[in-house]
């Protein structure tokens, strides 16, 4: 590889802001065309929850779009499960109905939809609410034929019990369609079934790429005389379509024809780019640390741990409740996680199982929901919001106290409340 000095950078980097402020124009004008990503979706909640809440809103027969059974019937289309055979004209939709994303239900037949954006399959949720569902059913089975007040489930016979499983239904929805070889608690995941504590239950896989595309296409169709209606249904597909890869990108060939001309001379710059990240960040967070190892309240309550900023996953600031004796817990951190910074209230063992005592997660059950902070950027986000920042380390650090005060009788409980006190 060629030699470079540093007149060689500087001339680079001269024509490259020109050629990025051309394409950043170029932007602009497509912007002002009304061309852009902008989307009011991204802007409503975290993603797994606002995707839930606008689906099962627009499945609800008795929603506020007023269209009935419509889109329950385009979405039971869309998915090629018309032979289940659900009566959409008499079905209820509910949101986290005992935790469960979307459920469906005319009386007689019901339908769980998990929905799984960037997250696995954890805490055997599918087993655990089909168990729901077989349990409810079993109750009302037994008042209709027991007919007396207290219930004996062991009583159902074998087809009766048969007769409930078949009338469940599993959508697994993921952003893409790939194969589904197991679920947690699941005996066996099989093309269109699973099987659990030896019963079949009906199960299909389905995407965001595929069948909710095809299922809002449908629907479009179907309402284009409502503009106000097709106008929101728009911007979701166009939100469908950035999470699964297919949003319009705009055009960059300024950008990268200055790359192409100047290969060798970028490779050198991205040779040292991730060590410059690298250090920018270590930096900034020994200031953070310095300051914070500074403040009295988190002298006389907390633990305060410091691990440099490497290029791995980490905790570089641990901040842990001082009276804390347990070996499983909850504390504050900021973490590298591959090339992302997380930000709040992380468990410290894989053992807590969060969601089992009805605490809300985030993040593959790790890191504390609801009322606790919570923030997940790319390290390079973080680079433009905080590091180049001249108040960077005073806003980071009065953020950090804030949350800290805010959280620490309620961490302290939760603390209590995993180790059973």
């Amino acid at each position: 590889m060629a030699e470079f000095n540093e007149k060689d950078y500087k001339s680079f980097f001269a024509e490259f802001e020109k050629a990025y402020n051309e394409y950043e124009n170029k932007v602009k004008e497509r912007r002002a065309r009304g061309i852009h990503d902008y989307n009011i979706f991204d802007v409503l909640e975290t993603k797994e929850v606002k995707h839930s809440k606008f689906i099962a809103s627009l499945l609800d027969p008795k929603g506020l779009h007023y269209q009935g059974d419509l889109f329950l019937r385009e979405f039971i289309n869309a998915c090629g499960i018309s032979d289940f055979g659900l009566d959409a004209s008499n079905a209820l939709v509910y949101r986290e109905y005992k935790n469960i994303d979307i459920y469906i239900t005319d009386g007689d037949k019901h339908i769980i939809i998990e929905n799984k954006l960037w997250t696995g399959d954890h805490n055997e949720q599918v087993a655990r609410y089909i168990r729901t569902i077989i349990d409810e059913n079993k109750d009302e089975l037994n008042k209709d034929e027991l007919n007396k007040d207290e219930l004996n489930k062991d009583e159902l016979n074998k087809d009766e019990l048969n007769e409930i499983y078949e009338r469940i239904l599993v959508l697994y929805l993921t952003p893409f369609d790939y194969v589904i070889e197991k679920l947690g608690g699941i005996d066996a995941v099989k093309n269109n079934s699973l099987i659990i504590d030896n019963n079949e239950i009906a199960f299909k896989h389905i995407s965001y790429k595929k069948e909710i595309i095809e299922w809002l296409c449908r629907v479009k169709d179907e309402i284009t005389n409502l503009m106000d209606l097709t106008a929101i249904i728009s911007q979701y597909e166009k939100a469908v379509k950035i999470l699964t890869n297919q949003g319009e990108k705009m055009a960059n060939d300024i950008v990268k024809e200055q790359i192409r001309s100047n290969y060798e001379l970028c490779a050198a710059i991205y040779d040292n780019f991730k060590s410059v990240e690298i250090e920018l960040t270590n930096n900034f967070f020994k200031k953070v640390y310095s300051e914070l190892n500074n403040n009295l309240e988190i002298q006389d309550n907390w633990k305060l741990l410091f691990n440099k900023f490497e290029n791995k996953n980490i905790c570089v600031i641990e901040i842990t409740p001082e009276e804390l004796k347990y070996n499983k817990y909850v504390r504050f951190v900021v973490e590298r996680k591959t090339n992302e910074i997380l930000y709040g209230f992380l468990k410290n063992n894989e053992e807590i199982k969060l969601k089992d005592m009805n605490i809300q997660a985030q993040y593959y059950d790790w890191y504390l929901a609801g009322d606790f902070a919570f923030e997940k950027m790319t390290l390079k986000d973080f680079i433009l919001k905080n590091i180049e920042n001249e108040n960077g380390v005073e806003e980071y650090i009065n953020r950090i106290l804030s949350d800290i005060k805010k959280g620490k009788d309620k961490l302290k409980e939760i603390n209590n409340k995993i180790n059973g006190d």
